[in-house]
C-alpha cells in the first residue's frame, strides 16, 4: 500500500481513462455533473482510486472535478465498495 500511495503516481487523465473503461462510459462522464446511477458510481471509483490508490489530496480530486473536498471524502467510501464490487463482477463474467 504505501509504494502504491507514495511511489511514483498515474496521472489523473490516466485514471480517469482507466475507470471509464472499467466502468464502461466516456472518460468525460466522469468529470461531468451526471447523476445517472452509472456515472456516478464511475466517478466515485475514480476518486477512490485516486485519493486512497494513487494518493492525490482530496483537494486536487476536487478541483479537476469542480466539487467540493468534501464531497471528495464521502465519494472515497462510496467508490471504495463500488470498485470492489465492480472488480468481483468483473471476474465472475
Amino acid at each position: 500500500m504505501l509504494e502504491r500511495k507514495y511511489g511514483p503516481k498515474k496521472a489523473i487523465d490516466d485514471l480517469i481513462k482507466e475507470t471509464s473503461e472499467a466502468f464502461g462510459v466516456p472518460p468525460e462522464v466522469i468529470c461531468s455533473r451526471s447523476r445517472q446511477r452509472k456515472h456516478s458510481a464511475a466517478r466515485a471509483a475514480f476518486i477512490y482510486l485516486a485519493v486512497e490508490e494513487t494518493g492525490y489530496s482530496a483537494a486536487d480530486v476536487a478541483r479537476v472535478l469542480g466539487i467540493k473536498r468534501m464531497s471528495v471524502h464521502e465519494a472515497v467510501v462510496r467508490g471504495r465498495t463500488l470498485w470492489a464490487e465492480h472488480i468481483v463482477d468483473g471476474l465472475e463474467q
